[in-house]
């Protein structure tokens, strides 16, 4: 493919591979909180899971960046790929009860060690001015995947939520396993990764960790990376609370499964025109420019979710395209933004810095999201616009880009 051939081969393989995990675990993913809901637990249950979830994610996020460094990005992808992927998709195949769902997704947290291990393997041996088109493609991918919801709605309107979803999260977990020990096999180790192993071979995991938190420690302290951090953080802490999205749209706005089902496609169909059309068309930016784009519109469709009438589905429809636009550019351009400011050897430390600090903040999200929207749906989705707010004003303190990096990205363009 033209697209992908000035990139490295672990980039490339991985995403001819990710339509693999994308296609069933953006189906599981988006129908989840409706499946739990169908297999009887409450809201408050709901909550609890998914804030048990992220403490354990927090306490697998801190060893991270070490693990990482000791047994090398690739081998740390495939070992908790199945652990937080393969192994809970079966399980939760079969969860009826809410201990089977605590379970799986005990499991699905250990995912935390592959947030920083297969970032790392798809990015650290491309070009820096390339990182934002290997991270666009791989979000691009994901929401492409949302094509396939409506197909899914119409089993599910014959069968029933909690039959088919447990055929695709079976058969997702078997399209998955492939996946991760096919690309395990087609990739190879990074040269950092490499270099780390060496140097942590007889490394103490705690040693390391503890030298990874004193390297986030000093980001606080640095203009040019902390209001950085602080858009990945929150940002981060806004999308947990957004969990209960599809509740809302169909309890509270009454919009039916058929309509529902439709808005991961137009969530692709958006992302697919904004990355191919749209972008490509755009006069060249900074990543910081695109992040504060991406935080506008963000807060723009957050603000008009509160008004959309109950039943009125081209309202909705707007909502979502503007969201779409501005979660997929806010995704792809914070993430490189983030590596690009990252030395080359303190990458896998600092990541995993900044995501064990994401998921402590996001740990209340869960329980705290059931709390709130118990308590009045559309509470929580104000709460979620006035944190966009605060994101807003965090984007004046973003630094400039240095004469050279706006002379790097003006040579390219995703």
């Amino acid at each position: 493919m033209k697209l992908l051939a000035d990139l490295p081969k672990n980039p490339r393989y991985s995403i001819f591979l990710e339509p693999l995990w994308a296609i069933p675990g953006t189906i599981v993913l988006f129908y989840a909180p409706l499946y739990m809901k169908d297999a009887g637990l409450s809201d408050i249950e709901i909550g609890l899971i998914n804030s048990i979830n992220l403490y354990f994610a927090f306490v697998f996020q801190l060893f991270a960046g070490s693990i990482t460094n000791k047994l090398g990005r690739k081998r740390t992808s495939l070992i908790f790929d199945i652990v937080a992927w393969s192994i809970p998709m079966f399980i939760w195949a079969f969860s009826q009860s809410f201990w089977l769902f605590m379970i799986a997704y005990l499991l699905n947290a250990t995912s935390k060690f592959v947030t920083v291990s297969f970032n790392l393997l798809i990015i650290e041996d491309v070009e820096e001015r390339k990182r934002p088109k290997v991270f666009g493609i791989m979000n691009m991918i994901i929401t492409a995947a949302g094509v396939l919801t409506p197909l899914a709605g119409f089993v599910i309107a014959d069968f029933g939520i909690g039959k088919t979803l447990a055929v695709i999260y079976f058969a997702g977990g078997v399209m998955m396993t492939i996946m991760f020990i096919v690309r395990n096999r087609l990739t190879e180790e990074t040269e950092a990764g490499k270099e780390l192993i060496e140097v942590h071979s007889q490394t103490k995991v705690l040693k390391s960790l503890g030298a990874s938190l004193r390297l986030f420690g000093k980001a606080f302290y640095t203009r040019r990376l902390f209001p950085i951090i602080l858009i990945t953080v929150l940002s981060n802490f806004i999308l947990q609370l957004n969990f209960f999205q599809v509740v809302f749209f169909k309890e509270e706005l009454h919009f039916g499964d058929w309509t529902i089902s439709y808005i991961p496609v137009v969530t692709a169909v958006t992302v697919m025109v904004l990355y191919l059309v749209v972008i490509p068309r755009l006069k060249q930016r900074s990543d910081e420019k695109y992040v504060s784009l991406s935080i506008a519109l963000c807060t723009a469709g957050s603000l008009l979710l509160l008004f959309i009438p109950s039943g009125n589905v081209p309202l909705l429809m707007l909502t979502i395209i503007i969201l779409a636009a501005g979660t997929f550019i806010l995704q792809t351009y914070r993430d490189a933004l983030l590596m690009n400011r990252l030395g080359t050897h303190e990458k896998a430390d600092m990541f995993s810095a900044v995501q064990t600090v994401m998921t402590l903040i996001a740990i209340p999200s869960g329980y705290l999201t059931g709390l709130i929207y118990n308590y009045n749906p559309k509470l929580l989705f104000a709460v979620i616009v006035a944190l966009y707010m605060v994101l807003m004003a965090v984007v004046f303190f973003l630094p400039l880009p240095s004469r050279q990096q706006q002379v790097m990205k003006a040579n390219h363009h995703v």
